[in-house]
């Protein structure tokens, strides 16, 4: 019954995609990477682990995975969501429920979250700046076929493909 019960946690806690024949299992990860801690800019590396599985009864050999890492940009005034970091990943899996476990690389996103500051006898307020992570994009192509793809949220599916 703990078998169950883990399988189910795991399913909620990573994300999974089946679109024609390889399934997707990205889970993003992060880690501190902030060197002062007095300061108040905020370094942090986030990278993805990514499982594809090969649905089909035939060898996945020469398809591409594809990655974007998207940050929000919080320069007062721009609201925006840019492409951080992406890259292509070659990949190869067997045929019939076989996988391949892949991780990208380590991507930095800085930014300053608003803060106030002291000059003097009185404080100023100091506007958040930099790029703070926001979501991902995973795809796994042959050719012009697309066989599988991962949106980290609805929201950054709908508005990056606008």
């Amino acid at each position: 019954m703990n078998a169950i019960y883990s399988i189910l946690l795991s399913l909620l806690l990573t994300g999974v995609a089946t679109a024609g024949s390889v399934s997707l299992a990205v889970r993003a990860a992060s880690e501190n990477k902030t060197a002062d801690k007095k300061k108040a800019e905020v370094t942090r590396a986030y990278w993805l682990n990514i499982r594809v599985t090969n649905l089909s009864g035939t060898k996945l050999d020469g398809a591409t995975l594809k990655w974007t890492l998207f940050a929000a940009n919080l320069r007062r005034g721009a609201d925006s969501i840019v492409v951080e970091k992406s890259g292509d990943i070659s990949i190869t899996v067997d045929a019939n429920g076989r996988y391949a476990d892949l991780t990208t690389p380590k991507v930095s996103f800085v930014h300053t979250p608003m803060h106030s500051e002291r000059k003097g006898r009185s404080s100023i307020t100091v506007e958040e700046t930099g790029h703070r992570y926001h979501g991902f994009h995973v795809q796994v192509v042959n050719g012009d076929a697309v066989l599988g793809d991962f949106w980290s949220n609805e929201g950054l599916r709908k508005q990056q493909l606008k």
